[in-house]
């Protein structure tokens, strides 16, 4: 019996991870001391990374000794033209109300579980006007280790109180969806065709929101209403 949906928020529930993707590939060229030789490969092993392995993977790209401060600066930045309001309405992934709604009717707790800072998930949720629809929010800055640990995915199926395959993880990134799997979860991949992004791990990949919601409900085995 499904009795809950984990939704990751980047790349998901609205589509920042792509433009992260781009800001961090800009922001990298700008340190960077052979920025013609990144290629799109090199930029996109950056999705779905947070935290120190975010920071080592940007050190690594701009072969420079780059400080803490100056990384934690141009993320900071980026974050300001990711998180705001404006820009979380408009990447809103709006299909994902069906989902939502379908769970409310049949009593499907909704969870998001992204590596995000909390206060801009919750930005961001506000901002799309879903935040109330979400029974719990777990974010990466509770864990040691960000995604691929599975550590997330572990807390959210014991404050639950559910086993794993009572869940659904709803992922894009590689290291997502290997936390996902990590956990014993069944994972629900969001597709991503502008960045090389391996989801071969996912059980199924899925074009949008609306596929992911038909989806949801052939494996709830439940009626719509």
């Amino acid at each position: 019996m499904l009795k809950a949906i984990i939704f990751d928020m980047d790349g998901v529930i609205v589509d920042t991870e792509y433009l992260d993707f781009k800001l961090q590939s800009d922001f990298i060229k700008s340190i960077s001391k052979s920025p013609e030789n990144l290629t799109l490969e090199d930029f996109s092993g950056l999705v779905g990374r947070s935290g120190r392995d975010l920071w080592d993977r940007i050190r690594i790209l701009s072969q420079n000794p780059v400080s803490d401060e100056a990384i934690l600066a141009g993320l900071a930045l980026i974050d300001e033209q990711k998180y705001n309001a404006e820009t979380a309405r408009k990447l809103f992934r709006k299909d994902i109300v069906k989902i939502i709604d379908f769970a409310k009717q049949h009593d499907i707790k909704l969870v998001v579980a992204s590596s995000s800072p909390k206060k801009e998930i919750l930005k961001v949720l506000d901002a799309c006007g879903i935040l109330q629809d979400f029974h719990l929010i777990v974010t990466g800055e509770d864990f040691v280790e960000s995604k691929p640990n599975p550590a997330i995915y572990f807390h959210v199926l014991k404050t639950l109180d559910i086993a794993a395959d009572q869940a659904l993880v709803i992922e894009d990134s590689s290291s997502g969806i290997r936390a996902g799997k990590a956990a014993g979860i069944p994972v629900l991949a969001y597709q991503e065709n502008r960045m090389l992004v391996d989801q071969s791990q996912a059980d199924f990949i899925l074009e949008n929101m609306q596929a992911i919601y038909e989806k949801i409900v052939e494996i709830s085995g439940k009626a719509t209403v």
